[in-house]
This record gives C-alpha cells, sequence and structure tokens, in this order.
C-alpha cells in the first residue's frame, strides 16, 4: 500500500510530458493529447499563460483521477455569459465571449466542444496510464 503514492510519481511524469508537440504556445496538450487552442486573453491573462495555467489543473484532475479514484466527469456550467467547465469535480477552464468569437460560435458550442474534446482525450490518457 505504500508504494501506491511512489507509483503515481512515473505515471504523473510521463502525463505531464507531452508526446503531441505544441503547435503554437496556447495550444492546450497534456499525456500526449491536444485537447484545443486558446485564441485570446481572458482574466488578465494572455493565450499562451491561459495554457501554462491549465498544466497545474490538468496534474490536479489525475492526482484526483488516478490517486484517489475519482471518477472522470466534465461539465459545463453557466455563469451568465460565459460557460465553466468542470473536470473530476474541479473547476478547469472558462470559455468567455471572446473566445466564441475567435472561434466563430457561440459560447455554449465552444464550451461543448472544449469539454467534448477533454471528455475523449482524458479517456484515453486513463486508459493509457491502467496498462
Amino acid at each position: 500500500m505504500r508504494w501506491g503514492g511512489w507509483l503515481m510519481v512515473p505515471v504523473l511524469a510521463a502525463l505531464v510530458a507531452p508526446a503531441v508537440s505544441q503547435q503554437t504556445p496556447s495550444d492546450v496538450a497534456f499525456g500526449g493529447e491536444y485537447f484545443f487552442r486558446f485564441r485570446a486573453s481572458a482574466g488578465g491573462l494572455s493565450p499562451e499563460e491561459r495554457a501554462i495555467a491549465l498544466q497545474a489543473r490538468f496534474t490536479l484532475v489525475f492526482t484526483r483521477l488516478l490517486a484517489q479514484g475519482k471518477p472522470l466527469t466534465v461539465q459545463v456550467h453557466s455563469l451568465g455569459a460565459v460557460k465553466s467547465i468542470s473536470v473530476a469535480g474541479i473547476p478547469f477552464v472558462t470559455v468567455t465571449v471572446t473566445d466564441a468569437e475567435a472561434n466563430q460560435m457561440t459560447v455554449e458550442q465552444l464550451a461543448n466542444v472544449w469539454a467534448n474534446n477533454l471528455a475523449q482525450g482524458l479517456r484515453r490518457i486513463i486508459g493509457e496510464s491502467a496498462r
């Protein structure tokens, strides 16, 4: 049982090093999966800074999913004019009007695309790490 924590370190380390190369610094990639690209600033952060901020959240999500055995859930929440996506109960990313306009979609459409990309990509990563 004590080894469980030590075994998680190599698994998380392998997930942090993306096998998928980032095309731009604002690409969101983790564990060999590409999820989406930030095309707009939000919350005082540039697209690149937003992508970097998500790396810490990915690590938190995987700690919750793998070490704590929590189920994978990806949910879209309405917050007025914006949408928030949570992963495994952790607030993960906010989709703004500016994000939607930069992607030529509505906020709801873009939130659903990002949520779907997260759910599919995370399921693939979890399947790989369980082997």
